[in-house]
Parts: structure tokens; C-alpha cells; sequence
């Protein structure tokens, strides 16, 4: 896919393309950047193949949204950096020389042949366009943040048409009142007039996107899992719906493992509570995730020691069993040269779901298939230790073995 992208690029400039976008994940939601719209400046008069794209547009996730910016090389001159006109124009709209050289340097000292120039400028930008967001919504003043002289020089007037009291409020003591730090934040203005910066009156909505801090280290490894592409992670977004911001929608975004970790135990991610703010909710959402994960350790757990007690209880009859999730496993049996299987099944909801036992024959078949017989009222809790669990289980299988022989033969002669 990328290698479509880049055959349309000057090939001066394919060296930093490639960089971003093979590396190019951005943001608290580590998200790809995507190119498109590629573009020539250059007079080209068809006497040559060279494509001579040197123009395009950048697709960076940031909040729970998609930004837009159009890089613009000159391939007349390519030792040349960049420029960058963005969607939002109120961002860097008259920039300080100072400003540039101080947080991009990057850009301020454009190097042709480092082939991560152009991501690190764009890495650069996005650190001044989360503070530009932060200003524009929550008037904060240099003399109460590191970097405030970016906030004030760069910050528009506060937004006339929309009161952001509750926002500021919201932000200052999910920072000030959690664990979660300005880096796990990232604040998007929807739904405004980018010229401006005002918002659209009764359309206006304003996003925080949230890295909870989890542990997921813990979490079994699962298989059948695409995408390992980054670290497991879980991020809040959480949307502010305007005129009053009371109207709150919450989403919970989690990577491809974690995700396909908690399987049919999928989590929920609670309502947002009337009264309530980011202060309470995110820590409550942090609660109710880590229990969840602390479920599935303690599950896996569970499942590795009841098929690791029936192994051993069953010596060398063990045909296969998976060794990576610990939900099925088989034995070959023998009782009075009558040899059959025994196949269990473990639920995602083990131990609170008993394990399915089932018995199938070597010999006789019903309807052209083996012969099997699902043993039901199996004596089970989930309080019970995993030796308890295979003794009980196995006493009753037992019982079972003679009438399930002749049931085999009957049905096999039906």
C-alpha cells in the first residue's frame, strides 16, 4: 500500500515520506498517518517518467478525530523544508519566528538528507497544535504553565460564542484531582468556523481523548491476534455536546489484544452519571478496567490449573490440549478393551461456567459421523480447588462409561 503512495512522490522527497509513514504513529491513540491528495507544482511535459509529486495532504488522528495538513515541498528546489498550511487556520496563522525556532527546530534547520526531518517537524507541530487547542478552550495563562508563553502567543481571543467555564473546570481537575498527567490528554474543538475560531452555534462539541493508564502486562497471550503492531492500550474519549456541554458521550477504545483478550467478557464502559466529571468518571472507568483485566488473569489462571491437574491425573492417555489459551483438551480411554475419547471444553467464563465433558467412540458412528455423548449435572463449583475439581469430575464421568457403551452400539445399529 505505501509503496502505491510513494511511487507518485518526487523520489528527493520519498526518503521522509516513507519515514512517516512507516513509523508515523502519532498521538495519545499511537494512530497511523495517512497521505493522500499528491500533487505536482512542477511544469511537466510528459519527455520523462520521474513523478514529480511533491505536494499532498496529511491525515494525522488526533482526540478521536481526523486533522488535516497540506505539506507542500518545492521540487525545483527539494534541499528546501516545507510548507504546511493546516485546517485550522487559526493555527500558526502569523507565527513568531521565535516561536519556530525554539519548538521546531526541525523545521527551523531543515536538513534535506535526514530521512526523519519531515517526521520530526510534524511531531514538533503536533505538540504546538495540542497547545493551541488547550488555549483556545481553557485560557490558560503563562504564569501557570511551562510552555505558556506558546499558549498566549499562539491563542486565539476566548471563543465569544460559547461559555468554556465547564470545560476549564473539567480539565483543571482531571489534571490537578487523578493520576492522569497533561500528556494523556489531547482536547479537540468540533464543529467550529476554522477561519474564525468560533463555534458553530447548536453544532458546536468539544472531544477529550484519555490514556488510561492500565496495566495490561498481565493479560494471557491470545490467539489469533492480527494486529501486533503496538502496545496494548486503552483510551477514553469522552465528548462534550454544546451549548451547555451537559450532554456527555463517553467511548472506550481499546487495541486489537486487549480487545480480543476479554473476548465475550467485552467490557462496558460505564455511563457517563449526571452531575458528575472527569475527575470521578475516569478513575471509576480505570476501576471497573482493571477488575475486568484482573478477572481474565485470575480465569486464565484457573483454566491453566484445572487442564494442568487433569493432565497429571490422567497420565499418558493425554492425546492434545492448547497450550496457549487452556480451553479444550483430549484423552484416549480404555475400560474393558472399550477405547474411546474424552473431550472437555472450557467456557471464556470459567470457573463460574462448568466444563463441558463429552465421551466419543472409536467404533460406532450415527448418521455418518462418530458417536458422541454429551455428560450432563457434572458435579462442579467454582469455589472448589482445581485437584477437587478433576477428582469429582472424573468419579462422575466414570459412571457414565457402560451406558454410554451401549448406547453407542444401539445407535450405531439403528
Amino acid at each position: 500500500m505505501n509503496e502505491n503512495i510513494l511511487i507518485k512522490v518526487y523520489p528527493k522527497f520519498q526518503p521522509c515520506l516513507k519515514e512517516v509513514l512507516d513509523s508515523g504513529r502519532v498521538g495519545i491513540c499511537a494512530g497511523n498517518i495517512k497521505v493522500c491528495e499528491i500533487q505536482s507544482g512542477r511544469a511537466h511535459d510528459g519527455s520523462t517518467t520521474t513523478p514529480t509529486g511533491d505536494h499532498f495532504k496529511l491525515a494525522i488522528p488526533f482526540a478521536g478525530q481526523t486533522i488535516m495538513w497540506d505539506v507542500v515541498f518545492d521540487g525545483n528546489t527539494p534541499e528546501s523544508p516545507p510548507d504546511f498550511s493546516f485546517d485550522d487556520l487559526t493555527f500558526l496563522a502569523d507565527p513568531d519566528v521565535a516561536i519556530l525556532e525554539k519548538y521546531v527546530p526541525s523545521l527551523a534547520k531543515w536538513d534535506s538528507q535526514d530521512p526523519k526531518a519531515l517526521m520530526n517537524v510534524i511531531t514538533e507541530l503536533l505538540y504546538l497544535y495540542k497547545k493551541h487547542q488547550l488555549a483556545n478552550v481553557l485560557v490558560v495563562l503563562s504564569s501557570t504553565a511551562e510552555d505558556g508563553e506558546i499558549e498566549v502567543r499562539i491563542s486565539v481571543a476566548l471563543l465569544a460564542d460559547s461559555d468554556f467555564t465547564r470545560l476549564q473546570f473539567e480539565y483543571s481537575t482531571l489534571i490537578g484531582g487523578t493520576q492522569i498527567v497533561e500528556n494523556d490528554v489531547e482536547v479537540l474543538i468540533q464543529n467550529r468556523n476554522k477561519t474564525t475560531g468560533r463555534t458553530r452555534s447548536g453544532t458546536g462539541a468539544v472531544n477529550f481523548l484519555i490514556h488510561l493508564n492500565v496495566d495490561f502486562s498481565g493479560i494471557p497471550p491470545v490467539q489469533g491476534t492480527t494486529d501486533n503492531t503496538g502496545k496494548d492500550a486503552a483510551v477514553l474519549l469522552v465528548t462534550f455536546h454544546s451549548p451547555d456541554w451537559s450532554r456527555i458521550t463517553p467511548q472506550l477504545c481499546l487495541s486489537p489484544g486487549v480487545e480480543k483478550a476479554l473476548g465475550n467478557t467485552s467490557f462496558t464502559v460505564p455511563l457517563f452519571p449526571q452531575g458528575n466529571c472527569l475527575m470521578d468518571y475516569v478513575p471509576l472507568v480505570m476501576l471497573q478496567l482493571n477488575n475486568k483485566i484482573s478477572a481474565i488473569i485470575a480465569a486464565h489462571e484457573k483454566k491453566k490449573g484445572f487442564v494442568t491437574a487433569f493432565m497429571f491425573h490422567m497420565g499418558k492417555a493425554l492425546l492434545e490440549y492448547d497450550t496457549v489459551d487452556f480451553t479444550y483438551m483430549s484423552f484416549l480411554l480404555v475400560k474393558r478393551d472399550f477405547h474411546f475419547l474424552l473431550h472437555i471444553n472450557l467456557s471464556p467464563n470459567f470457573p463460574k461456567e462448568c466444563p463441558v465433558f463429552t465421551l466419543q467412540s472409536m467404533y460406532h458412528a450415527l448418521w455418518g459421523k462418530p458417536f458422541k455423548l454429551k455428560i450432563d449435572d457434572c458435579p462442579f463449583s467454582p469455589r472448589w480447588e482445581p485437584r477437587q475439581m478433576v477428582e469429582r469430575a472424573c468419579l462422575h464421568i466414570k459412571d457414565h462409561i457402560d451406558g454410554f457403551q451401549k448406547s453407542s452400539i444401539q445407535k450405531s445399529q439403528e
